[in-house]
């Protein structure tokens, strides 16, 4: 099958929307498909410091898959512009659409953002392709959460996105979502439960056994004693990355302990000035790290964190559980009890649940996993079971496959 991918971050970009298309694209062209990716020129935030300032070509082969990109005004740190992006988004896509000029069996677009199902609805118009929406995150619902950009003040808006949000979901042809909440929860706003399956994001498996080979991350840091608890992603006002901060105060005695950050995002400069100004040593925030060495401080750490403000409760789930669990990584999850990932972590068995803004259970959760080695390995051995079982892109692909021969 000639299969488009529609997503707005793809490599070289950093971040898990970038990787996870591209995992999946590889996926679909090992079945024997031939796969297009339409997407957004590289934006200097999202790239790794020895690509920026590079010139990119709009379109090239990238193992095998044909990316096509499209260059419009992107500025990450202010949520209005970064609204009227993501609404501009399908009109430049369906340009470049229609330049491509080649009829494709189906269109596998991930959203957000939200706007892109008008894309879809374009496409179908157009040529007849049918599509399936690849739902990660529910907006604008998280959006209303964590009240971003002000927006709980802007009841104009939120009317606009939650009627954009329903007919998103009435007019597609398929809808994938990452759990089964988010199954309930669309068809919940007017999905037709027979158009809708729950796929989690997966990972290859020749791919883990590429990622386990490098694991010098502390050797290059030189913190070969130390025991390493990371944190690598997107560092925005959805994360309560402020938890983080507060526990590695509490720890600053144990001089064995050390927290790395990894990532990028709007909080960065809060969180730097409460590194410096709260004099937190044992915290040490990196940029954004290229592929191999996201997974090579992964595959080094002791525990990995995974991190949402206690008010994020639509049903999705972090992009980066797939991977932290296919590295054996013994996971703290400080989310709220009726969150998706909360019902997740203690389906796959992988890892221990902390509410936010509760420090004495972080910190006591890291100093139990610190000394009881059997437990830190049996939950990380349980992290990896649940990735071969629900998370292989083969199965995963096979799924795709047959939705696809749904819509003909």
């Amino acid at each position: 099958m000639k299969i488009l991918m529609v997503v707005a971050y793809f490599p070289p970009e950093i971040g898990s929307a970038a990787h996870v298309y591209y995992d999946l694209a590889r996926a679909f062209i090992k079945k024997g498909h031939e796969v297009h990716v339409l997407t957004s020129y590289p934006r200097e935030f999202n790239l790794d410091k020895r690509d920026m300032g590079k010139t990119f070509h709009y379109y090239e082969k990238m193992d095998g898959i044909e990316v096509h990109r499209s260059k419009h005004f992107s500025i990450r740190d202010f949520p209005l512009f970064r609204g009227l992006e993501h609404f501009i988004l399908p009109y430049q896509y369906f340009r470049e659409y229609k330049r491509m000029n080649t009829k494709f069996d189906v269109c596998l677009m991930y959203i957000p953002p939200l706007p892109l199902y008008q894309l879809a609805n374009k496409i179908r118009k157009y040529d007849g392709t049918p599509s399936i929406l690849n739902y990660q995150d529910f907006h604008p619902q998280e959006l209303i959460d964590v009240n971003y950009g002000g927006i709980q003040r802007n009841l104009i808006m939120i009317k606009l996105l939650e009627y954009m949000e329903k007919k998103s979901y009435k007019t597609a042809d398929y809808i994938t979502v990452l759990s089964e909440g988010g199954i309930d929860y669309v068809v919940n706003k007017g999905a037709d439960p027979s158009k809708v399956t729950h796929i989690y994001n997966g990972i290859h498996p020749s791919d883990i056994e590429i990622f386990e080979a490098h694991k010098d991350f502390k050797k290059k840091e030189n913190i070969e004693d130390k025991f390493l608890i990371s944190y690598a992603g997107i560092l925005s006002p959805f994360q309560g990355i402020d938890n983080i901060l507060n526990v590695a105060k509490e720890l600053k005695d144990h001089k064995d302990i050390i927290f790395y950050l990894a990532g990028d995002g709007m909080i960065k400069e809060h969180l730097e000035d409460r590194i410096n100004n709260e004099n937190i040593s044992n915290l040490k925030l990196l940029p954004f790290q290229p592929r191999e060495e996201y997974f090579n401080l992964v595959n080094s750490s002791d525990i990995s964190i995974v991190s949402l403000d206690e008010r994020m409760l639509a049903p999705c789930l972090p992009g980066k559980l797939t991977n932290l669990l296919s590295l054996k990584q013994p996971i703290i999850s400080i989310v709220s009890p009726e969150a998706e990932t909360a019902h997740f972590i203690e389906l796959a068995n992988c890892g221990i649940l902390v509410e936010p803004g509760d420090v004495l259970g972080f910190k006591n959760a890291i100093l139990k996993l610190k000394e009881d080695s059997v437990l830190k390995k049996t939950l990380g051995n349980n992290g990896r079971n649940f990735v071969e079982k629900k998370m292989n892109l083969d199965k995963n692909v096979e799924v795709y496959q047959k939705i696809i021969n749904k819509l003909y």
